[in-house]
Protein backbone atom coordinates (compact mmCIF):
# COMPACT_ATOMS: atom_id res chain seq x y z
CA UNK A 1 0.00 0.00 0.00
CA UNK A 2 1.40 3.23 -1.28
CA UNK A 3 2.31 5.90 1.34
CA UNK A 4 -0.59 8.26 -0.03
CA UNK A 5 -2.89 5.90 1.26
CA UNK A 6 -1.40 5.26 4.31
CA UNK A 7 -1.83 9.59 4.82
CA UNK A 8 -5.33 9.06 3.80
CA UNK A 9 -6.46 6.53 6.51
CA UNK A 10 -4.13 8.78 9.00
CA UNK A 11 -6.43 11.74 7.66
CA UNK A 12 -9.51 9.72 9.04
CA UNK A 13 -7.99 8.69 12.35
CA UNK A 14 -7.17 12.78 12.52
CA UNK A 15 -10.74 13.39 12.70
CA UNK A 16 -11.72 10.91 15.08
CA UNK A 17 -8.77 12.03 17.21
CA UNK A 18 -9.29 15.93 16.94
CA UNK A 19 -12.97 14.88 18.36
CA UNK A 20 -11.66 13.48 21.15
CA UNK A 21 -9.07 15.99 21.72
CA UNK A 22 -11.50 18.74 21.99
CA UNK A 23 -13.69 16.92 24.17
CA UNK A 24 -10.83 16.45 26.56
CA UNK A 25 -9.48 20.10 26.31
CA UNK A 26 -13.06 20.85 27.05
CA UNK A 27 -13.45 18.04 30.24
CA UNK A 28 -10.28 19.91 31.57
CA UNK A 29 -11.17 23.15 31.45
CA UNK A 30 -14.45 22.77 33.48
CA UNK A 31 -14.24 24.92 36.53
CA UNK A 32 -13.75 22.85 39.14
CA UNK A 33 -15.71 25.16 41.95
CA UNK A 34 -12.75 24.91 44.11
CA UNK A 35 -12.74 29.12 43.94
CA UNK A 36 -16.23 29.57 44.37
CA UNK A 37 -16.00 27.15 47.47
CA UNK A 38 -12.99 29.25 48.73
CA UNK A 39 -15.56 32.24 48.71
CA UNK A 40 -17.91 30.49 50.15
CA UNK A 41 -15.90 29.44 53.34
CA UNK A 42 -14.03 32.37 53.70
CA UNK A 43 -17.73 34.16 53.50
CA UNK A 44 -19.03 31.66 56.46
CA UNK A 45 -16.09 32.80 58.43
CA UNK A 46 -17.25 36.40 57.74
CA UNK A 47 -20.66 35.25 58.79
CA UNK A 48 -19.80 33.38 61.92
CA UNK A 49 -18.20 36.68 63.09
CA UNK A 50 -21.32 38.63 61.79
CA UNK A 51 -23.16 36.63 63.90
CA UNK A 52 -21.26 36.78 67.41
CA UNK A 53 -21.04 39.81 66.82
CA UNK A 54 -24.58 40.67 66.39
CA UNK A 55 -25.17 38.08 69.67
CA UNK A 56 -22.86 40.28 71.92
CA UNK A 57 -24.87 43.52 70.75
CA UNK A 58 -28.07 41.99 71.26
CA UNK A 59 -26.90 40.75 74.91
CA UNK A 60 -25.92 44.14 75.82
CA UNK A 61 -28.84 45.86 74.67
CA UNK A 62 -30.56 43.35 76.70
CA UNK A 63 -28.49 44.02 79.81
CA UNK A 64 -28.87 47.48 79.22
CA UNK A 65 -32.99 47.46 79.05
CA UNK A 66 -33.02 45.52 82.45
CA UNK A 67 -31.13 47.71 84.44
CA UNK A 68 -33.11 50.47 82.86
CA UNK A 69 -36.36 48.86 83.59
CA UNK A 70 -34.52 47.77 87.26
CA UNK A 71 -34.10 51.72 87.77
CA UNK A 72 -37.66 52.51 86.35
CA UNK A 73 -38.97 50.52 89.01
CA UNK A 74 -36.73 51.83 92.03
CA UNK A 75 -38.07 55.29 90.86
CA UNK A 76 -41.40 54.34 90.93
CA UNK A 77 -41.15 52.93 94.34
CA UNK A 78 -39.17 56.04 95.51
CA UNK A 79 -42.11 58.15 94.03
CA UNK A 80 -44.63 56.31 95.70
CA UNK A 81 -42.93 56.82 99.12
CA UNK A 82 -42.24 60.80 98.64
CA UNK A 83 -46.10 61.05 96.90
CA UNK A 84 -47.66 58.52 99.05
CA UNK A 85 -48.05 60.65 102.42
CA UNK A 86 -47.51 58.40 104.57
CA UNK A 87 -44.01 60.22 105.40
CA UNK A 88 -44.13 63.48 106.76
CA UNK A 89 -40.50 63.86 107.88
CA UNK A 90 -38.71 66.56 106.26
CA UNK A 91 -35.21 65.20 106.19
CA UNK A 92 -36.55 61.88 104.93
CA UNK A 93 -38.86 63.59 102.22
CA UNK A 94 -35.37 65.06 101.54
CA UNK A 95 -33.86 62.23 101.43
CA UNK A 96 -36.13 60.50 98.89
CA UNK A 97 -36.07 63.97 96.81
CA UNK A 98 -32.31 63.30 96.47
CA UNK A 99 -33.00 59.59 95.53
CA UNK A 100 -35.85 60.61 92.78
CA UNK A 101 -33.13 62.90 91.27
CA UNK A 102 -30.06 60.64 90.89
CA UNK A 103 -32.15 57.78 89.60
CA UNK A 104 -33.41 60.50 87.56
CA UNK A 105 -30.26 61.65 86.33
CA UNK A 106 -28.77 57.20 85.77
CA UNK A 107 -32.33 56.54 83.65
CA UNK A 108 -31.31 59.58 81.36
CA UNK A 109 -28.00 58.28 81.32
CA UNK A 110 -29.03 54.83 80.83
CA UNK A 111 -31.55 55.56 77.86
CA UNK A 112 -28.68 57.35 75.96
CA UNK A 113 -26.54 54.15 76.44
CA UNK A 114 -29.25 52.02 75.64
CA UNK A 115 -29.93 54.24 72.68
CA UNK A 116 -26.23 53.94 71.35
CA UNK A 117 -26.37 49.96 72.32
CA UNK A 118 -29.17 49.58 70.03
CA UNK A 119 -27.94 51.65 67.02
CA UNK A 120 -24.73 49.01 67.66
CA UNK A 121 -27.23 46.04 67.25
CA UNK A 122 -29.05 47.05 63.65
CA UNK A 123 -25.99 48.00 62.60
CA UNK A 124 -24.75 44.39 63.48
CA UNK A 125 -28.13 43.04 62.56
CA UNK A 126 -28.01 44.32 58.75
CA UNK A 127 -24.41 43.23 58.55
CA UNK A 128 -24.99 39.94 59.37
CA UNK A 129 -28.46 39.95 57.09
CA UNK A 130 -26.16 40.97 54.54
CA UNK A 131 -23.44 38.96 54.47
CA UNK A 132 -25.65 35.88 55.07
CA UNK A 133 -27.45 36.60 51.78
CA UNK A 134 -24.01 36.84 50.09
CA UNK A 135 -23.10 33.73 51.91
CA UNK A 136 -26.16 32.11 50.43
CA UNK A 137 -25.29 33.66 46.95
CA UNK A 138 -21.85 31.75 47.12
CA UNK A 139 -23.15 28.55 48.19
CA UNK A 140 -25.92 28.52 45.23
CA UNK A 141 -22.84 29.50 42.69
CA UNK A 142 -20.59 26.64 43.91
CA UNK A 143 -23.21 24.44 44.09
CA UNK A 144 -24.44 25.11 40.56
CA UNK A 145 -20.74 25.14 39.33
CA UNK A 146 -20.12 21.43 40.89
CA UNK A 147 -23.25 20.21 39.69
CA UNK A 148 -22.91 21.94 35.88
CA UNK A 149 -18.90 20.42 36.15
CA UNK A 150 -20.51 17.02 36.76
CA UNK A 151 -22.92 16.76 34.29
CA UNK A 152 -20.56 17.88 31.86
CA UNK A 153 -17.70 15.47 32.85
CA UNK A 154 -20.20 12.88 32.36
CA UNK A 155 -21.25 13.90 29.05
CA UNK A 156 -18.15 14.47 27.31
CA UNK A 157 -16.31 11.26 29.14
CA UNK A 158 -19.21 9.42 27.90
CA UNK A 159 -18.75 10.53 24.20
CA UNK A 160 -15.19 10.24 24.11
CA UNK A 161 -16.27 6.20 25.07
CA UNK A 162 -18.28 6.21 22.28
CA UNK A 163 -15.62 7.83 19.60
CA UNK A 164 -12.80 5.37 20.94
CA UNK A 165 -13.92 2.06 19.07
CA UNK A 166 -13.24 3.78 16.04
CA UNK A 167 -10.35 5.12 17.19
CA UNK A 168 -8.89 1.89 17.58
CA UNK A 169 -10.75 0.63 14.46
CA UNK A 170 -8.64 3.12 12.25
CA UNK A 171 -5.89 2.63 14.07
CA UNK A 172 -5.39 -1.08 13.48
CA UNK A 173 -5.46 -1.01 10.03
CA UNK A 174 -2.65 1.69 9.37
CA UNK A 175 0.83 1.25 9.16
CA UNK A 176 1.99 0.89 12.87
CA UNK A 177 5.24 2.62 12.53
CA UNK A 178 3.52 5.52 10.97
CA UNK A 179 1.03 5.37 13.71
CA UNK A 180 3.67 5.20 16.22
CA UNK A 181 5.55 8.47 14.79
CA UNK A 182 1.75 10.39 14.18
CA UNK A 183 0.73 9.10 18.10
CA UNK A 184 4.00 10.88 19.17
CA UNK A 185 3.83 14.12 17.81
CA UNK A 186 0.19 14.56 18.46
CA UNK A 187 0.89 13.98 21.63
CA UNK A 188 3.35 17.09 21.69
CA UNK A 189 1.19 19.28 19.48
CA UNK A 190 -2.25 20.14 20.98
CA UNK A 191 -3.53 17.12 19.67
CA UNK A 192 -2.68 16.79 16.03
CA UNK A 193 -0.24 15.34 13.96
CA UNK A 194 -1.22 15.38 10.28
CA UNK A 195 -1.36 18.78 8.70
CA UNK A 196 -3.31 19.18 5.35
CA UNK A 197 -1.52 21.08 2.60
CA UNK A 198 -3.95 23.78 0.87
CA UNK A 199 -2.36 25.61 -1.93
CA UNK A 200 0.88 24.93 -0.01
CA UNK A 201 0.15 26.44 3.28
CA UNK A 202 0.37 24.44 6.06
CA UNK A 203 -2.98 23.32 7.95
CA UNK A 204 -1.72 23.47 10.96
CA UNK A 205 0.58 26.02 12.03
CA UNK A 206 0.01 28.26 8.46
CA UNK A 207 3.05 28.71 6.58
CA UNK A 208 4.17 28.90 3.62
CA UNK A 209 5.70 25.42 2.56
CA UNK A 210 8.85 25.75 0.31
CA UNK A 211 8.65 23.91 -3.16
CA UNK A 212 10.82 21.54 -2.15
CA UNK A 213 8.59 19.89 0.89
CA UNK A 214 5.81 20.25 -1.57
CA UNK A 215 7.16 18.09 -4.54
CA UNK A 216 8.46 15.35 -1.69
CA UNK A 217 5.08 15.32 -0.45
CA UNK A 218 3.41 14.39 -3.96
CA UNK A 219 6.05 12.09 -4.76
CA UNK A 220 4.79 10.37 -1.86
CA UNK A 221 8.05 8.36 -1.36
CA UNK A 222 8.98 9.23 2.46
CA UNK A 223 7.01 11.06 5.20
CA UNK A 224 7.04 14.84 5.42
CA UNK A 225 7.04 17.18 8.40
CA UNK A 226 6.31 20.70 8.11
CA UNK A 227 9.10 22.77 8.69
CA UNK A 228 8.03 25.14 11.36
CA UNK A 229 5.13 23.11 13.24
CA UNK A 230 6.85 19.42 12.81
CA UNK A 231 3.52 17.93 12.18
CA UNK A 232 3.43 15.10 9.13
CA UNK A 233 2.19 16.34 5.87
CA UNK A 234 -0.42 15.31 3.69
CA UNK A 235 -1.80 16.43 0.49
CA UNK A 236 -5.13 18.23 0.46
CA UNK A 237 -8.29 15.50 -0.88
Amino acid sequence: MSLHDELAKLRDLQQVDTQIYQREQARQALDSGDALKQEAIALLKQHDAAAAALRTAEGTQRDHELALKGLEEKRKAVNAKLYGGRITNPKELGDLQKDEEMIAGQISHLEDVLLEAMEVAERARAEEAEIGTALARAKRRWQETVAHTKAETARLTQEIAALQPERDRLAARMDQSLLRRYDEIRRHSQGIGLAVTDSGICSACHITLNRELMDRMVEGVDVVLCENCGRILSPSL
